[in-house]
């Protein structure tokens, strides 16, 4: 079977401003169809590289494979609906940031602002959408405004947060 090789040289690096150029190992992909245009190829391997990623992210920051059922109907439910919450949280992202924004209601630390992200990594989406849960079920828990005096014989009312923040907390932490 005919096969055609690819080789990516690597882009040079210094190690300091005026050091010697340095170069990492160069890429190798082996294509089945040789008469496919290059770029072609590489769009396809650089999609392929997301779908990769997607896949790590749902394995160790969501735990699709890891639920503790024992029912047969939910050990084929369970992974399924958190690819769905994955799927459902990547679009809502791209419905209100773009493909390559995030919001900047949380800023990175300052030891992350060195060089923005092509796009938000899977933990700052989570992150970003437990910050609006959590300020909506803070914000709805009627802490505005505060009493001035309480009772006597009355214990402050402790806020109840909603089923959904809590649920989301459970299943992220």
């Amino acid at each position: 079977m005919p096969q055609r090789l690819i080789v990516i040289a690597p882009p040079g690096y210094r190690l300091t401003k005026h050091g010697k150029l340095l170069y990492r190992q160069p890429a190798y992909l082996l294509c089945n169809d040789p008469d496919a245009p290059l770029e072609q190829v590489l769009q396809a391997y650089l999609w392929r590289w997301d779908i990769e990623v997607n896949f790590r992210d749902e394995k160790t920051l969501l735990g699709v494979g890891q639920a503790q059922v024992r029912h047969p109907q939910a050990v084929e439910n369970v992974p399924a609906v958190a690819v769905a919450a994955y799927s459902l949280l990547l679009l809502a992202a791209v419905k209100a940031y773009g493909p390559t924004g995030v919001s900047n209601a949380l800023p990175p630390p300052a030891w992350r602002r060195a060089a923005p992200a092509p796009r938000p990594s899977t933990m700052q989406l989570i992150n970003e959408l437990r910050h609006e849960l959590w300020n909506q079920a803070i914000s709805s828990a009627g802490l505005h405004p505060f009493p001035t005096t309480t009772p006597e014989n009355q214990k402050a009312q402790k806020p109840t947060p909603k089923i959904a923040t809590s649920l989301f907390y459970t299943v992220a932490g």
